[in-house]
């Protein structure tokens, strides 16, 4: 199953000055139609896609959003009975749009959007909140594209699913301290220019290794930090 991760990984362009890194990948397979996502709130519909018959989710953990500690952002792409690419989507701030039909149907030739190898679908992040789109244009619907990089960094703190913080509890004045911390070392203004990102192999796990990872990379990162959790 892995090596179906490698063969169909997409392509990730971020932001000449986004201060993080994609730090691993989880890899799921779905090959049942109307079936729950194991890490995002949605059902699979593999009728949008003709031809779909299965779908890769891949599942991208970064230490931070630009506001907030913990990131999880999501790529899924559909697949017909020959192993071809029927669909795609990005996660967009707890939603998910089509990216696959804007690549078919675009006509613009500055979008840089694609189909490598007839594998490799590729995606753009949105600086600082990485939400997962077919084109940097895209990134203008999100009113906050700019504002949320500065004036509003910081302000969720740790903001992480409740399954990956059973054991950890800080208090209101070291959620603050992470506010202060993300809003003083990360603040910054994107360029709207990208650079392709580089995911080596060894960064991608099956996705119910990597939700047994997410607890420790939040305790690393609050250690590193500084703040008592428990």
């Amino acid at each position: 199953m892995i090596e179906d991760a490698f063969k169909y990984s997409p392509i990730i362009f971020m932001d000449k000055k986004e201060p993080f890194r994609i730090r691993k990948v989880g890899f799921c397979e779905y090959t049942e139609n109307r079936v729950k996502s194991s890490s995002f709130n949605r059902i699979f519909d593999f009728e949008n896609f003709p031809g779909a018959c299965r779908v890769l989710e891949y599942t991208y953990y970064l230490d931070y959003d630009i506001q907030h500690l913990y990131d999880l952002e999501h790529i899924w792409v559909y697949l017909n009975d020959k192993g071809i690419i029927a669909g795609a989507e990005g996660s967009f701030h707890g939603r998910f749009l089509n990216a696959y039909r804007f690549i078919n149907e675009s006509n613009s030739s500055d979008t840089n959007v694609t189909i490598l190898n007839d594998s490799h679908v590729s995606f753009y992040s949105q600086p600082g909140k990485h939400a997962m789109l077919a084109s940097p244009k895209l990134m203008y619907l999100y009113s906050e594209l700019f504002s949320s990089c500065d004036r509003l960094a910081g302000i969720h703190g740790l903001d992480a699913p409740d399954e990956y913080v059973k054991d950890i509890h800080i208090s209101e004045a070291d959620n603050e301290k992470i506010v202060n911390y993300i809003r003083e070392n990360y603040s910054f203004t994107p360029s709207m220019e990208f650079d392709r990102c580089e995911i080596v192999p060894g960064n991608y796990v099956g996705l119910y290794e990597l939700k047994k990872l997410i607890p420790s990379y939040l305790k690393q990162e609050l250690d590193r930090l500084g703040i008592i959790y428990g």
